[in-house]
């Protein structure tokens, strides 16, 4: 097992009684240096990176749409929920992604993290970059106006969940053991 520290909370501006860290966990683990900084085995690449996967899933959806349309109405309602869903799932990603830059830590699933962090959107999903590219996919498919970006999102998500989140969380528990396991009983994976 490897050696982890926990770091301490950063100074949060919150008012009292507020408290996003349920459990109280410390929101960063960081891999001790020299202490099995290394994984045994290298990380499971991908097949395709996330966003690839899902511009592939929208294109074949807009192909499969000329081919055989399944028309589904766009009004100003549907395209109010679909801004609302780009606003909000983009703000997560880039929530995310600020996040792994303030701790100077990859994002990437090619390269191995040092970090584990368990604050802000990492609080409200285990995966929020994916979770905000799930949101932006269902955004362009309620303004596509066809079911068969609905009819392939189960497919998209297998997909998700089995080449890219299952090995990040197999090389995630790998590294952090324990403090990952924790996280793990009090973040759910999507939402």
């Amino acid at each position: 097992m490897r050696a982890v520290f926990l770091a301490p909370d950063l100074p949060e501006r919150r008012p009292p009684g507020k408290n996003r860290n349920p459990g109280h966990l410390p929101t960063v683990a960081r891999l001790s240096p020299g202490a099995g900084t290394s994984m045994s085995t290298p990380p499971e690449q991908p097949p395709l990176p996330p966003p690839l996967l899902y511009l592939l899933c929208l294109t074949l959806a807009l192909f499969l749409s000329g081919w055989l349309p399944l028309p589904l109405p766009v009004n100003n309602g549907v395209r109010s929920l679909a801004v609302i869903l780009i606003v909000f799932g983009q703000g997560l990603s880039f929530w995310a992604m600020w996040r792994f830059r303030q701790q100077r830590t990859t994002s990437s699933n090619f390269d191995q993290p040092d970090q584990l962090l368990r604050d802000g959107p990492f609080a409200i999903s285990r995966n929020p970059i994916n979770l905000g590219d799930t949101l932006g996919y269902c955004a362009i498919a309620l303004l596509l106006g066809n079911l068969w970006p609905w009819l392939l999102l189960p497919g998209l998500l297998y997909l998700m969940n089995r080449t890219v989140i299952r090995p990040d969380e197999r090389q995630l528990l790998e590294l952090f053991g324990q403090p990952y396991r924790d996280y793990c009983r009090k973040v759910r994976r999507w939402l």
